[in-house]
Parts: structure tokens; C-alpha cells; sequence
């Protein structure tokens, strides 16, 4: 059962989001919450692996910008076709505004590999970089988890009252999340060309 793995699958999906890798991690993080909120969970667990798992993904793409510099960035530009525009965009915002510009990329994902090349190919400090991406990273996670915390018994009513298991109704919700979002880049790549 996914339940007895949740703390390995929510690293693990985390991770892969903040990598980078389009999967919806706002779906993850809202049934998680709600879990913590009906007790399945610890809620301490929840902030602490959804910001380790970013730390992690944050720490790679710090890594790859300070062994790479500006090569990162290239990298980056294949991962989607709107990072391209986003890479040039970026570095000016980033230069002026690391803090906040770092805050802003954790609830973008396509911005947050970005930030973090940037950070390692601008040559901030290791210190510094982390500072700001444990901040960023708290506050995504308590937005997005601590949402699922207070709506997690209308969500549980709500499954319950349409005879839905909560896990099936997570995969419902990533699955439409997944969908809209491929539609967009498929929308986003027509409009490139």
C-alpha cells in the first residue's frame, strides 16, 4: 500500500519536482498535509522531508552551475521549451534580487532548477545559497502542506461522500494535473514555433 511508503514516495516525488522534472508536486504536498491533518502523518515530517527533498534538488543544480557556469544554463534550456525564455529572463532578476528571486522560483518549477544553476554560476556563497533555500524552501512547503492540513477534512468528506479512497482520489488529482499541464507545454511549444 502507497500509505506504508508515503515519507519515501514524498521525497522522492519532491525531488524530482524541484529537479526540474515536470511532475505536479502541489497535488503531493496538499494530500500530505491532509494525512498530518487526520493524523496519518506527522505534519513535522511532512515540512521536513518536502524541504530536505528541495534542498537536495537545489543543491545539485547549485553544483552543476558552480562546475559548469554558464554551461548549466544550456542544460537547462532542453528541459522545456519555455526554461529557454526563462534563462534569459532569469539572469538579470537573479543578479539584482537572489533572495527573493530564489523565494519566487520555489513555487515555479520550471524557475527553481534555474535559480539554482544561477546561484552556482554567479558564484554565491554555499552559505548564503542554502539560507535562502531552506527559507524558500519552509514556505512553500507550509503554504502548499499546511493548505492540505486545514482543508484535509472537506477533502477526506469530499472523497468519502463520493465513495473515493483518499489515495485514489491523489491519483485523480495528479493525473488531471499531469494532463493540464502536458496540454499547456504542448500549447506553449505551437506557440514557440
Amino acid at each position: 500500500m502507497i500509505l506504508d511508503h508515503i515519507e519515501w514516495v514524498l521525497f522522492g516525488w519532491v525531488l524530482a519536482n524541484q529537479a526540474g522534472v515536470p511532475v505536479p508536486v502541489v497535488p503531493a504536498l496538499l494530500t500530505a498535509g491532509a494525512l498530518a491533518g487526520s493524523g496519518r502523518l506527522s505534519a513535522a515530517a511532512v515540512l521536513a522531508l518536502a524541504v530536505g527533498a528541495a534542498l537536495c534538488a537545489d543543491l545539485g543544480w547549485y553544483a552543476v552551475g558552480r562546475w559548469r557556469g554558464a554551461g548549466a544554463l544550456g542544460v537547462l534550456g532542453h528541459l522545456s521549451p519555455k526554461t529557454q525564455t526563462l534563462v534569459r529572463r532569469a539572469r538579470n532578476g537573479f543578479l539584482a534580487h537572489a533572495g527573493v528571486f530564489q523565494l519566487t522560483g520555489r513555487f515555479l518549477p520550471e524557475l527553481n532548477p534555474i535559480a539554482a544553476a544561477l546561484a552556482g554560476a554567479t558564484g554565491l556563497g554555499l552559505a548564503r545559497f542554502a539560507a535562502y533555500g531552506v527559507g524558500s524552501a519552509l514556505v512553500w512547503a507550509v503554504t502548499w502542506a499546511g493548505l492540505g492540513y486545514l482543508l484535509g477534512d472537506t477533502v477526506t468528506a469530499l472523497a468519502a461522500r463520493f465513495g473515493i479512497h483518499l489515495t485514489v482520489f491523489l491519483l485523480a488529482a495528479l493525473l488531471l494535473a499531469a494532463v493540464v499541464r502536458e496540454t499547456a507545454r504542448e500549447f506553449d511549444m505551437r506557440r514557440t514555433r
